[in-house]
């Protein structure tokens, strides 16, 4: 009799440890059974628990869904599924953490996951959203993503003008992919416009909900997505940011990161005396200062390269001369008749030159890389890299 009552006591106690949703919650209990004709063959969207009953991050979720749930009751369905006895229903989902949540909403066959908070209110704001989209959707209402800042410079990326943007570039890109109806997204924005105007690379986005090529083709399953493209060399070099999404954190990283494995970069600002340093420096895109004889002057001019090259790391090379002392280089480069400082960008993969016209600042020389970095300046041909003839002396 002890023993019969002992193995009932364990038996109440594993079925209490294992149902995290009782008979009275809203939470409805799917199976391999149903799972099918209530989520996929049903018209209504649904919030999707995979779950196992010995995990501890699905029993501290458990409340939180339960109240989500009877918040949501008669507008959106929540259900969750036990991978421990019914797991053939979930592993077409990629279930291999627990809880993983997805939401099935319009296209059942591919649903989201959620990645927001586990709270209740985080929930509920997350359904309220969705269901929105859902029902704009179905009156034919197109979603557009929320306006940035009056103030942003974030560049607006799609499917049509990523690859001549960003792949084709030989700067460094961060990108944001988001959903416009994306609590974090939102939270995230006047972060990123902040990023637009700090950083020294472009700061982009891209709505992954109108985008779908793009999102399909980053694999985008979670809002918002931010990845880094490195300078140089982008196939396949890009790489997942997952740290803080705050001004500092964001700035920090980029500062951390280097140009792709192979690629030849010189971070300093070196005085060419010789054709081969000349191919050191001009390898893809250099820039070339023409510095005057004076010490003062040449000093001066030196210091506003070598600030510049900080921030033009990975997206191109300086290098310097002293002017005159290369006469036949600099007039195969248009370097006559206006004195010195000047400022040549050699772009030796589309075998053009770029003339510097405005005054020497770090950030009109930025500006001017830019802009012959994104094809936005005019530049002149050429059939091969000068070469330089005798050096005179020092003047």
């Amino acid at each position: 009799m002890k023993s019969c009552c002992s193995l009932l006591l364990l038996t109440f106690m594993i079925t209490q440890c294992f149902a995290l949703y009782d008979a009275d919650s809203k939470v409805i209990k799917l199976t391999k059974d149903n799972f099918k004709q209530l989520v996929l063959d049903s018209g209504e969207p649904w919030l999707v628990e995979f779950f196992a009953p010995w995990c501890g991050h699905c029993k501290a979720l458990a409340p939180e869904y339960n109240k989500a749930a009877k918040a949501l009751d008669g507008i959106i369905k929540i259900g969750a599924l036990d991978m421990t006895t019914d797991g053939e229903a979930g592993q077409p989902y990629g279930v291999n953490s627990y809880p993983t949540i997805k939401f099935f909403g319009v296209n059942k066959a591919d649903p989201i996951a959620y990645e927001g908070e586990r709270k209740k209110n985080a929930i509920v704001d997350y359904l309220l959203d969705r269901a929105r989209e859902i029902a704009l959707n179905r009156l034919g209402v197109e979603i557009k993503p929320q306006p940035a800042n009056d103030d942003s410079k974030v560049v607006v990326l799609t499917d049509s003008n990523f690859d001549e943007q960003v792949i084709n570039s030989q700067e460094a890109w961060f990108v944001e992919f988001y959903a416009p109806w994306c609590g974090h997204c939102k939270q995230l924005q006047p972060e990123w416009n902040k990023l637009s105007h700090q950083a020294d690379i472009p700061i982009a986005k891209v709505d992954a909900t109108a985008q779908t090529a793009l999102a399909k083709r980053f694999n985008i399953e979670s809002y918002p997505t931010i990845y880094f493209f490195p300078a140089g060399n982008k196939k396949d070099t890009h790489k997942k940011y997952e740290g803080e999404r705050n001004l500092d954190a964001l700035l920090k990283y980029i500062k951390e990161q280097k140009p792709v494995d192979g690629q030849s970069v010189v971070t300093e600002v070196i005085q060419i005396t010789s054709d081969e340093k000349l191919e050191q420096i001009c390898n893809t895109l250099c820039v070339l200062g023409f510095l005057p004889s004076d010490k003062k002057d040449q000093d001066d001019a030196l210091q506003i390269l070598k600030k510049t090259s900080l921030s033009l790391t990975g997206r191109a090379n300086l290098g310097w001369f002293v002017g005159e002392q290369f006469d036949d280089f600099e007039a195969e480069l248009s370097v006559i008749g206006e004195g010195y400082p000047q400022v040549v960008a050699v772009d030796v993969n589309s075998k053009k030159f770029y003339r510097f016209k405005k005054q020497l600042t770090v950030e009109n020389l930025n500006e001017f890389v830019r802009g012959v970095i994104k094809k936005t300046e005019s530049g002149q041909s050429f059939s091969s890299l000068p070469r330089l003839n005798t050096q005179k002396s020092d003047l």
